[in-house]
């Protein structure tokens, strides 16, 4: 009995779930890689072999490079099948509603991501022996994966840059509660143009104002262009170049905020998991159109996997990875990240609190006459910014972050306390 308690015991751990859940998966989806898709790429071999198109037909170290990728690509499809499992079961159970929606739209991006690569990366093979034009491929493969990974980095940067901004508040807090109020040390709070997030929006504009063109530069309209396949054109290089804006404006606005940042494992994470979010953007800029650019063959397609494809896995695994992290730390009340969640809470509510009771007074006002000037007086003194409750609210749960600290230290660290 007591072995099968530690075996039970084992086994519920996420880190093991995710591990036995993750091999299951890659050896399934690796066994269907080398029988029914390793049929269809046979097939190809014999279409354009009848078509002399002999640049496309696998010569035998082709063969054995797409073995290699497919263990990639297959493991990060286990990888994706065990996070979305393992993970999904604690997700939900998250108590705080504002971390459980974050973590929630993470878990989901992170696992379509994971998950969606390996049939993605295939199609791009397969899809070449359906007959229809590169053009239309070309549409097909956009809307059905390179749109829905582009949400999914979009759903990761939103949510890493506001988890970013929920440490850079305690950071602020702290210089605040140093400086005494002699000056703002907040950036976002001093003039407009001391503050990077106007920074990031001119960034952008200066970015997409440079990528659109260089699109239709390097990949033009041409007369054999259908209408409907025009429209997709001019849709696709705008929707990319404002995908690359977004990510030179994210990069910018990132690292301005984690540079206020004390040195922490929550500032290490920070730096790599938006380095790979950042690249994930960048990348799907020039990643279509490398695909339409280069002539079909089959050098031209590996190099293409492992000069593009390779690198996204990698930064996708590294994404998987943190996310998990967070998740061991959203689990747990005590850890670092919970805290800050719960300090910025009950600074929404003192805000919420505040406002209330200084409504309360402005009826008051109205309705009596006899006590207008003591009535006049509470109100003026509920007028205090909200935001020094929620500091002083804050400040006491910093406080007391401190005394059970160690190092009396004050970082939102991810990782468990």
């Amino acid at each position: 009995m007591e072995l099968l308690k530690i075996i039970i015991k084992f086994f519920l751990k996420l880190r093991v779930q995710i591990l036995v859940l993750g091999l299951i998966a890659w050896a399934v989806a690796f066994s269907i890689d080398r029988t029914l898709v390793e049929d269809y790429r046979n097939k190809s071999d014999d279409i354009f072999t009848n078509e002399n198109n002999f640049k496309m037909v696998r010569t035998n170290r082709e063969s054995a490079a797409f073995i290699i990728l497919s263990i990639f690509e297959t493991g990060l499809f286990g990888l994706g099948i065990g996070f979305f499992v393992s993970l999904g079961f604690r997700v939900f159970k998250i108590k705080n509603k504002m971390l459980r929606k974050r973590m929630i739209w993470c878990w989901a991006a992170i696992s379509y991501f994971c998950v969606t690569w390996w049939p993605h990366s295939t199609s791009h093979f397969l899809i070449l022996t359906t007959g229809r034009s590169p053009i239309d491929n070309y549409i097909t493969m956009e809307t059905t994966f390179h749109w829905t990974l582009t949400f999914c980095s979009s759903t990761l940067a939103y949510f890493q840059y506001d988890l970013i901004q929920l440490m850079r508040d305690v950071a602020i807090m702290r210089k605040r509660m140093v400086a005494s109020g002699k000056e703002e040390v907040d950036p976002l709070k001093q003039e407009w143009y001391k503050n990077y997030h106007y920074h990031s929006i001119v960034i952008a504009i200066i970015v997409l104002a440079i990528a659109i063109p260089v699109a239709f530069h390097f990949d033009p309209l041409t007369d054999k262009l259908e209408r409907y396949q025009r429209f997709f054109y001019v849709t696709f290089h705008i929707v990319n170049s404002a995908v690359a804006a977004v990510g030179f404006a994210f990069a910018y606005a990132v690292t301005r905020t984690i540079l206020l940042l004390p040195p922490s494992p929550g500032r290490k994470v920070s730096i790599v998991s938006s380095l790979a979010i950042t690249f994930l953007f960048i990348i799907q800029y020039i990643h279509p159109m490398v695909h339409v650019k280069t002539k079909p063959s089959m050098k031209n397609t590996i190099a293409i996997d492992f000069g593009f494809h390779v690198p996204i896995v990698l930064a996708t695994g590294i994404l998987a990875f943190y996310q998990f992290r967070m998740m061991e730390l959203a689990t747990d009340d005590k850890s670092s990240l919970s805290i800050a969640v719960r300090m910025r809470s009950d600074s929404k509510s003192a805000s919420k609190g505040s406002s209330l009771k200084s409504a309360d007074n402005a009826s008051q006002s109205q309705s009596s006459n006899s006590f207008s000037t003591s009535i006049q007086i509470d109100h003026l003194k509920t007028k205090t910014p909200p935001i020094d409750e929620s500091i002083n609210n804050s400040s006491i749960e910093m406080k007391d972050l401190e005394t059970n600290s160690k190092d009396n230290n004050i970082s939102i660290c991810i990782e468990k306390e």
